[in-house]
């Protein structure tokens, strides 16, 4: 499957290379047959573009560059010494702006201006030749001469055209260059347009720092006003409210109240919290009947006391409880026991009394200092708006100093520019005359107009090449319409040599050989020829077949089916054979072998070959003669070549050579296929061979060509009237 795919696009390749092959060899052979014409408009070309060339005069150019200082032009864009440029610079876009500066009209007009060119009289433009003419028979037709205005406009334009600005994206540098006939008048135009830049760039640039000097002083006076209306403001503002602003880490004095008050606050609910905890433990405690721990009774030295002589009166019972009950010993310490544990309740609860005194006295803290931050709140949120409106006043006051600072600053800067009168650009060469010229290149000019002449030749001669659509070789016929081209027949002049005519000859043989050879000679046979249109030389063919044939011995019948204007009287027409007495054609006393019947000149076709009397003339032809030819109408102006071609048992189409369109051919093939006539092929009449040279084919003419010497020999062998063109007259 692979190998088959590969030769698919092999055979793609090839059929591609040779279509490519084809249209580049037509387009060369277009050229050798046109080679005349375009060698002609090389050679006018050459002469004009020489003649030309040797009256212009020779130009001479001057140049002067120019360099863009970048640090210059950042530091203008800045405001102050310590601040940048707000926006970085594209160093193109700045050089660039600076060439369209310098070829700018309004630049032009100033050195115009300085050197007063308008009356320099290389500029002086005098009437023109029609202005001439008109003046001198038309007195009253003169122009008047236009104002200075005018004049410095015009030479201002012309200037500007022959001005040169041109800068480089990766320097700083731009060439101005002026082009004349006089180097000396290039080199001042291009002095005079540097200066007038430069000097254009210092007044602007002086001007614009002494219109921003002017705007800054009336911007800091303005700003000094509203600074002292800001400051007076502020002063009025506290003298009014009494407020004042100051305090610690940025805060006002009844923020920094409300702070202290709240902590007081958050120290007294702790201390509440603290006491009621105490408090509760030891309640329970107590209640439980235990004693409470001393943190929760701090600040009862008493009660430890009582509790070391609880347990010391413990001690004792413990020790005299072995005596008994009745032992006054152990009733004296159960005594002990019970006196001191009484006293420590007692205490205890005086403890405890001494607790909930604690925390009503802590609720009783809390409670005053939580009013106490309220009112505090109260008042700092009625102060609140006091301190806003009082820091607005001093914030629009440090803005407005800050501002005051700033155009100081820039007043500072723009004093110093104004005195520093500087540029942005400078002058790295000035313009000097040089004696070289710089133009005009003679020799380019002149290769270019050969080239275009050259290219226009080409470009004619492929156009006249597309309109020549007619065959020019026979494998092009077998090619496009796939029939035999059965010969080419060279075209005959009355100016054409013997070594012509004997080719003429040759071909008329190769014809009629293609016609003879698939048939034995003595069976009759009946031939049509025709042609798409007229005028393609088949009756030319008609009669040099016929004369060939008779030549050989054939005896030929000629039908010419065309009406003849001036055809002999003496001899009968078709009209009259076909309708007149059958035993008097052919007539027994013609010892001739070509027989030729000419319709009358007035006849109708269509009367004549639809009838039964034509059809059984064409029988008795058959029978009389070895070959019959038709000479039809053309094929695309007459239907009757159909009828002829039914009764015909071959045609052929003659086809003017590189005249006659493709497309009419094809048409006429596609006619005489549709009705079922017999085609044995086609052949080329009127071969230019002159021309059919420089088409570069191979095929019968090409030979005739390139062996031209051997029919100028076999001419020379014979007579010219023993030749079968100067029979065809008889």
């Amino acid at each position: 499957m692979n190998r088959v795919l590969d030769h698919s696009k092999s055979g793609v390749s090839v059929v591609l290379r040779q279509t490519y092959e084809a249209q580049t060899l037509g387009f060369l052979t277009a050229i050798l047959r046109h080679r005349r014409v375009i060698v002609g408009l090389a050679a006018a070309a050459l002469v004009l573009a020489t003649a030309i060339c040797w009256s212009l005069p020779d130009r001479y150019s001057a140049e002067s560059l120019i360099q863009v200082d970048l640090s210059r032009v950042a530091a203008s864009q800045a405001t102050s010494p310590n601040q940048q440029a707000a926006t970085s610079l594209d160093a193109g876009a700045i050089v660039e702006s600076e060439a369209r500066v310098i070829r700018s009209l309004a630049t032009v007009r100033h050195a115009v201006e300085d050197l007063k060119l308008q009356d320099d009289p290389a500029f002086a433009r005098g009437p023109g030749f029609v202005s001439r003419i008109l003046s001198t028979v038309l007195p009253g037709s003169a122009k008047e001469p236009a104002d200075s205005t005018a004049s410095v406009e015009a030479v201002t334009r012309e200037v500007s055209r022959n001005l040169t600005v041109t800068n480089d994206t990766r320097a700083y540098l731009i060439n101005v260059s002026y082009n004349s006939t006089s180097p000396e008048r290039s080199a001042r135009i291009v002095n005079a347009v540097v200066d007038a830049y430069l000097r254009n760039r210092l007044e602007m640039g002086v001007a614009a720092a002494e219109r921003t000097r002017t705007w800054l002083e009336e911007q800091i006076g303005e700003s000094r006003r509203e600074l002292e209306t800001a400051e007076a403001a502020v002063d009025r503002y506290r003298r009014q409210t009494g407020y004042v602003e100051g305090g610690t880490q940025g805060m006002s004095l009844p923020q920094q109240e409300v702070r202290d008050a709240v902590a007081q606050l958050a120290a007294a609910r702790q201390t509440r919290l603290a006491a009621e905890a105490r408090l509760s433990r030891a309640q329970e405690v107590f209640a439980a009947g235990g004693t409470p721990s001393a943190q929760d009774l701090s600040g009862a030295p008493l009660i430890q006391r009582m509790l070391e002589s609880a347990e010391s009166a413990t001690r004792e019972f413990a020790n005299v409880a072995a005596t008994g009950p009745r032992h006054p010993a152990y009733l004296q310490a159960k005594a002990n026991i019970e006196a001191a544990q009484s006293r420590l309740r007692e205490e205890i609860k005086r403890a405890i009394g001494n607790l909930e005194s604690d925390v009503k006295a802590a609720t009783a803290d809390e409670a005053n200092l939580a009013d106490r931050v309220d009112v505090l709140k109260a008042n700092l949120v009625e102060g609140m708006g006091q301190d806003a409106k009082l820091q607005s006043l001093q914030t629009n006051a440090v803005a407005i100093r800050e501002r005051l600072k700033l155009l100081s600053d820039g007043h500072a800067q723009a004093l110093a520019l104004t005195g520093m009168k500087s540029s942005t650009t400078q002058i790295v060469m000035v313009a000097k005359p040089v004696t070289v010229p710089s133009g005009p290149n003679r020799l380019l000019l002149i290769c270019l107009g050969v080239l275009g002449a050259g290219g226009v030749g080409v470009g004619y001669a492929v156009m006249m090449d597309r309109r020549d659509t007619g065959f020019r070789s026979d494998a092009e016929i077998a090619h496009e319409t796939s029939h035999r081209c059965l010969g080419m027949v060279p075209e005959l002049t009355g100016g054409s040599s013997a070594a012509e005519v004997r080719m003429f000859d040759e071909s008329i043989r190769l014809v009629s050989a293609a016609l003879t050879g698939a048939r034995a000679l003595a069976e009759p046979r009946v031939v049509m020829v025709t042609s798409s249109v007229p005028g393609e030389g088949k009756s030319l063919l008609c009669m040099a077949m016929a004369t060939l044939l008779a030549q050989r011995g054939i005896r030929t019948l000629v039908i010419d089916s065309t009406p003849r204007l001036h055809a002999e009287t003496d001899r009968p027409s078709l009209e009259d054979v076909v309708f007149g007495d059958p035993a008097g054609f052919p007539p027994r006393n013609d010892p001739g072998r070509v027989v030729v019947l000419h319709r009358a000149e007035h006849g109708d076709s269509h009367d004549l070959f639809l009838t039964p009397a034509f059809e059984g003339f064409i029988e008795r032809a058959r029978e009389s003669f070895d070959l019959v030819l038709f000479e039809a109408p053309a094929v695309m102006l007459s239907v009757d070549v159909l009828t002829m071609g039914g009764l015909a048992d071959v045609t052929i189409l003659a086809v003017a050579w590189n005249r006659t369109p493709r497309e009419t051919v094809q048409a006429a093939l596609r006619r005489l296929q549709d009705n079922s006539v017999r085609l044995r092929g086609l052949v080329l009449t009127h071969v230019n061979l002159t021309e059919h040279k420089d088409f570069r084919v191979v095929d019968q003419c090409s030979h005739y060509n390139d062996y031209r010497g051997h029919f100028e020999e076999a001419g020379a062998h014979h007579a010219r009237g023993d030749l079968l063109p100067s029979r065809l007259s008889s």
